[in-house]
C-alpha cells in the first residue's frame, strides 16, 4: 500500500496483494466497495472509483478527497500506510461516458472527479465536447488527458456552504453543440437535481441517454444521502406518471 497527497483535498492510495490476483483489468470507471469502521466500531461501506489497475503489479489505485473531517473514509485515508489491511468488494459497473455520442457534456465536482478523469481518458481521440469540474482550490487541478476537442474547464469555489454553485452557474452557459450529446453528471445531491433538470427537461434527455448521480449531499452521511436519493426517485417517477 502507498498514501500520496495528490492535491490540497485529494489523496491517493494504491492498494496492493495477492487478494487481487482475480481483479478483473480493464474496470477503469468501475467501483469498489471498502469495509470501514466508524469510531463506534459499527462496520460502514463506502464506494469508490477504480482510477487504475495494473494487473501485473496486482495494484489498485483509488482517489479520496480529503474532507479533513472525522468521517470513517476521511479519518481512515490520512492515517493508512503500508501493511495496512482493508476489505475491499468489487469491481462494480462501470458508467462511461457513451463512445457512441456525436458530443459529450461532463460535469462534477471533487467527489466525482476520479470518475470523470476516467471518463475523458478514455474517450475516442476525436469525440468534442466540455467537461466542468468544480474543485475548492486552484491547488486541485490535477493534469488529465482528454481528447483535443473536449474542453475542460476547471471552476474554483472555496465556498464550503455553497457547494457546486459555480458548476450550476456555470453548466447552461455552455454553448450546445449540433449532434446528440451525452451526459454525464455526479456532484452534490442538490446540484445532481438541478443538472436533472437541465438536461431532461430543458434539453429533453432520455434518462437513459446519459448518467446522473450524487455522491454526497450536504449536512448529511452517506447512508443519509442514499436514503434521500432513493425518496427523490421515488417522487420523480411519480411526477413523470402523473
Amino acid at each position: 500500500m502507498s498514501n500520496e497527497q495528490l492535491t490540497s483535498h485529494m489523496r491517493r492510495i494504491v492498494l496492493t496483494g495477492d487478494a487481487l490476483a482475480d481483479f478483473p483489468p480493464d474496470q477503469q470507471g468501475g467501483y469498489v466497495k471498502l469495509r470501514l469502521t466508524t469510531d463506534s466500531g459499527d462496520p460502514v461501506m463506502r464506494s469508490y472509483t477504480v482510477r487504475a489497475f495494473d494487473p501485473e503489479r496486482r495494484e489498485l489505485v483509488l482517489d479520496f478527497v480529503d474532507h479533513g473531517d472525522d468521517g470513517p473514509a476521511s479519518k481512515w485515508c490520512r492515517v493508512a500506510r503500508v501493511g495496512d489491511r482493508i476489505t475491499a468488494m468489487g469491481p462494480g459497473e462501470k458508467k462511461l461516458a457513451g463512445p457512441d455520442a456525436d458530443w459529450v457534456f461532463l460535469g462534477g465536482d471533487l467527489s466525482a472527479l476520479p470518475a470523470l478523469a476516467v471518463n475523458l481518458e478514455q474517450l475516442p481521440a476525436d469525440m468534442r465536447g466540455y467537461a466542468l469540474v468544480e474543485v475548492p482550490s486552484a491547488d486541485d487541478v490535477q493534469d488529465i488527458a482528454a481528447p483535443s476537442g473536449v474542453e475542460v474547464r476547471w471552476l474554483v469555489n472555496d465556498d464550503e456552504t455553497k457547494p457546486c454553485a459555480v458548476l450550476i452557474e456555470e453548466l447552461p452557459l455552455v454553448g450546445w453543440l449540433e449532434g446528440t450529446p451525452y451526459p454525464w453528471f455526479a456532484a452534490e445531491f442538490d446540484a445532481m437535481r438541478f443538472a436533472r433538470g437541465f438536461f431532461r427537461d430543458e434539453h429533453g434527455i432520455n434518462r437513459r441517454e446519459m448518467y446522473l448521480s450524487c455522491y454526497w449531499k450536504l449536512g448529511d452521511s452517506d447512508e443519509g444521502m442514499k436514503r434521500a436519493k432513493r425518496r427523490d426517485m421515488e417522487l420523480d417517477r411519480m411526477k413523470l406518471a402523473s
